[in-house]
């Protein structure tokens, strides 16, 4: 299979932005499994004394299950079954992604190749994605290891507090060690430790805003948002990605997985990646054409070439000027730099009322 120059020289251009994104997200597939720093606390802090909600209630389910139903509908439960996890936590995990990663991806994908037809806003739109998610992830995780905050239901993770089992523990004969705060040691359960350490700053917060704060600009740039012509629809659309983004964020409060700290500081870090990932590769929402990407990379760098370096047909001296052939003569209006009147190809060159270019009468 044949493979144009231009294909080569966006691949040898863009191939190290992709290859770059991989590098951040396989070095947050290693900080994720590093033990997060293990803080210390008082039991008698009622902010972590919340129950451990085994079952949550985060809109990002109510995506889950929709996606669930048509795939259902369409290939059965047996397909459904195998391609979504029974684990609690993979669940979550697979919710989280397929909402503020998948949605904007299709969403991306069907605007550029159904609405703009170009090839070109369909790679920088996922381009930014991806790249907007990488550097949320590694982010909001290396920030988790290192400050190593309780979560406000940790008490109950690492007690046992609310359940009737064999190693409950009631909250009225809690105690500190005298003059000291207490630490993990302390815990009679460690099964759910390890993420009972990891509250700041808000996973689910961050990756929300990163993908659909993305989505929201991209379509802001399409619809043209900022063209001071104050259409409500328009606004209503692009608003709709960050309103799904901070209910999100507020029901991880709810369910007491997180301080409201911690999904505040997660929705900037996601923004702030959403915005700078997308201006990588589009122009400003208020400019004239913010519903273009920018133009491929491989034209900038061409646009620098004085004159070909290579044998190459498409960069001949013939193209060079002008393709027709003639020499530069036509390109500088028949004038040399010395005031030489230059006549056509095959004639001879005239200076001083007609005669040769370099004779003297």
């Amino acid at each position: 299979m044949h493979i144009s120059r231009r294909t080569k020289d966006l691949i040898k251009s863009y191939g190290k932005d992709w290859a770059l994104v991989i590098v951040v997200l396989a070095a947050f597939s290693y900080i994720d499994t590093l033990e997060p720093y293990h803080r210390q606390f008082s039991v008698k802090d009622i902010t972590i004394q919340h129950p451990f909600a085994k079952k949550e209630t985060v809109p990002v389910w109510l995506a889950l299950d929709l996606i669930s139903f048509l795939i259902t509908y369409i290939y059965k439960n047996e397909f459904r079954n195998s391609i979504l996890p029974n684990n609690s936590t993979e669940r979550k995990k697979a919710s989280k992604i397929i909402l503020a990663f998948i949605l904007p991806g299709i969403i991306i994908g069907c605007i550029a190749l159904i609405g703009k037809r170009s090839y070109t806003d369909l790679h920088n739109g996922l381009l930014g994605l991806f790249l907007a998610q990488a550097l949320v992830l590694i982010v909001t995780d290396s920030i988790k290891i290192a400050v190593g905050r309780p979560r406000p239901d940790f008490l109950d993770r690492c007690l046992n507090l609310y359940d009737n089992a064999s190693d409950h523990t009631p909250i009225a004969l809690l105690q500190d060690p005298s003059n000291m705060l207490s630490n993990s040691t302390i815990c009679t359960r460690t099964d759910l430790l390890t993420d009972g350490f990891k509250s700041f700053p808000s996973g689910h917060s961050s990756f929300s805003f990163g993908g659909l704060g993305y989505l929201s600009m991209y379509l802001a740039g399409k619809l043209h948002l900022f063209d001071e012509r104050g259409h409500i629809y328009k606004s209503i659309v692009c608003l709709a990605p960050l309103i799904l983004a901070a209910l999100i964020a507020i029901s991880r409060v709810d369910n007491y997985r997180h301080h409201w700290q911690d999904v505040t500081v997660g929705a900037f870090i996601g923004i702030t990646f959403a915005v700078f990932s997308y201006r990588q590769y589009y122009p400003s929402l208020a400019g004239a054409k913010c519903d273009s990407p920018f133009s491929a990379r491989i034209m900038d760098e061409m646009a620098g070439t004085v004159l070909p370096f290579r044998n190459d047909p498409d960069e001949s001296g013939q193209a060079f000027l002008g393709g027709s052939g003639t020499g530069l003569h036509e390109l500088n209006g028949g004038i040399n730099k010395n005031g030489a009147n230059y006549g056509p190809p095959g004639q001879p060159s005239q200076l001083n009322g007609g005669n040769n270019f370099g004779s003297q009468s």
